[in-house]
């Protein structure tokens, strides 16, 4: 009978088994975590980026819209033709942030995922406030837009964070400027805003 050495068997042992195992899940998780951090920056960017393309969209709403401011001054004859900046009507300095009311059918202070114009409440993710001021009474305006969303997914620091605001209580708000405001906008945790700004003046046009 002969005795076998080391290199005539075949196969692993438990250990040598068990220690590759280990390995890899090591370098699995690894993996894994870079993964979901990959997929979060992506999903940031990608609301980031929607919200900015919703931002701007409302600029050039706004400035379509002082096309139709009629006459100068700030009664409501003057801005009665114009959709949002009606709200200057009667206004000595300006107006607290407001939700704008469409213009039309096909607009919204709404916005889906894709960030396309929705007033199902279930579809809203983007939600967008007005904000008004003079500067020169009667015939220049300051306008502000926030576009504001609930950050799905994000939880560090939960609901014991004294400004966190719950998904139900986002949703249910149906885009409230009010609501918003008391938030907090700029230190709630879950939920991010992006601001832009536009000068909108009235001008003489021939016969007025």
């Amino acid at each position: 009978m002969t005795g076998t050495t080391r290199s005539d068997r075949s196969g692993f042992t438990l250990v040598e088994v068990m220690i590759a195992i280990g390995i890899m899940t090591v370098g699995s998780l690894g993996i894994l975590s870079m993964h979901q951090a990959v997929s979060g920056a992506n999903r940031a960017a990608h609301e980031m980026n929607t919200a900015i393309a919703i931002t701007d969209r409302w600029v050039e709403r706004v400035e379509r819209d002082s096309l139709l401011w009629s006459e100068q001054g700030i009664n409501t004859s003057s801005l009665a033709s114009t959709a949002y900046l009606s709200q200057l009507a009667g206004q000595v300095s300006g107006t607290d942030w407001f939700t704008p009311s469409p213009a039309d059918t096909d607009e919204s202070y709404a916005f889906n995922f894709f960030g396309e114009d929705t007033s199902t409440s279930s579809e809203m993710k983007y939600c967008v406030n007005l904000r008004m001021m003079w500067i020169r009474q009667g015939s220049s305006a300051r306008v502000d837009i926030r576009t504001f969303w609930f950050r799905e997914g994000y939880m560090p620091g939960g609901a014991t964070h004294p400004k966190w605001v719950a998904g139900s209580d986002f949703r249910g708000a149906d885009c409230d400027a009010a609501t918003a405001t008391g938030w907090d906008l700029g230190e709630a945790p879950n939920v991010d805003v992006v601001f832009a700004s536009t000068v909108v003046t009235w001008l003489r046009r021939e016969g007025t």
